[in-house]
């Protein structure tokens, strides 16, 4: 099937989910709060100047068993220090799945509750070997995207690598935005990072499809969204190093999520084709401190367009 004729399969379904009315807007949860845990036992440090393995991996609600088997029985992602989370599900009264993960092991754990789901929430997480520190939750833009529409949030927090302190943003835009909306949903995450001095990463799931949305319904084949998403970044003084990293996605060659850098250099990265607990697979990069990067004053940087 010819990658149109798929826009159009794709389009039927998704406009037959919307005339159905299912799923339109998700609740907020009921307690928005950043969930935390502390882990158990504290990991042999590292080398100084050792890399720094970062990981993204959009879960796609898996549990805390599938999610703890996947972490360990991949040498390269049960090698990573930081991992950033996306489509967490925090069952009602209950730790999220990544929290669930950091009790059983040597994690540091946060947690931000997006939208409500199932009498729980649907958020990002970050789970760490380094403690995690100044966690904050910070709201995205709504959009409403028609159906499976809910809250966003980022989530920050700080860890110490060296004896310097680097910024982690763990991010998960909407899918079904256009460019101009895509670069406004990241913005309040940009003008986080812009206000913090140090080392920073940004992380997550982006959503870069190929596809451009009528009403956000119908999607017609437009290339990709990567290359105005990462000149957006890159205006703000971020780094685009793993773009040469291929699909990060089971169906298409879609290359949805992203690992954007300041102040840090990328030595390795790869995407894990063998892990397959969800639609996503995980990209992991290993990165050293190179020193603060420069301020970006005077540099022109672009308005997301209007949409």
């Amino acid at each position: 099937m010819g990658f149109r004729a798929l826009a159009f399969v794709v389009a039927g379904l998704v406009a037959g989910l919307f005339a159905s009315g299912a799923g339109c807007r998700h609740p907020d949860p009921a307690n928005l709060a950043v969930a935390s845990v502390v882990a158990s036992s504290t990991p042999a440090a590292a080398a100084p100047g050792a890399p720094l393995r970062v990981a993204t991996y959009n879960i796609h609600h898996i549990d805390d068993a599938r999610l703890g088997m996947a972490l360990a029985a991949d040498e390269d992602l049960a090698a990573a220090d930081v991992v950033f989370l996306q489509e967490v599900h925090q069952p009602r009264d209950a730790d999220s799945s990544a929290c669930a993960v950091a009790r059983q092991g040597d994690w540091h754990c946060a947690y931000a509750p997006g939208h409500g789901l199932r009498g729980g929430s649907l958020g990002v997480a970050i789970l760490s070997r380094r403690p995690l520190a100044d966690l904050e939750a910070i709201a995205l833009p709504y959009f409403n995207v028609r159906f499976n529409a809910g809250r966003r949030v980022a989530l920050a927090a700080t860890i110490d690598v060296d004896g310097t302190p680097v910024r982690l943003y763990a991010v998960h835009l909407d899918n079904r935005l256009n460019a101009g909306q895509r670069m406004r949903q990241l913005a309040p995450v940009m003008t986080a990072a812009s206000a913090w001095d140090g080392p920073a990463i940004i992380a997550g799931d982006m959503n870069t499809s190929p596809f451009t949305w009528l009403g956000h319904v119908v999607p017609v084949p437009a290339g990709t969204h990567d290359d105005k998403l990462e000149r957006f970044v890159r205006a703000h003084g971020f780094a685009t190093p793993v773009r040469a990293s291929g699909p990060t996605h089971q169906w298409l060659s879609m290359r949805l999520d992203a690992i954007y850098t300041r102040g840090l250099s990328v030595s390795a990265f790869e995407v894990e084709h063998g892990v397959r607990e969800s639609d996503h697979l995980p990209l992991w990069a290993d990165l050293s401190l190179s020193g603060n990067a420069p301020r970006t004053a005077g540099v022109s940087r672009p308005t997301p367009d209007a949409e």
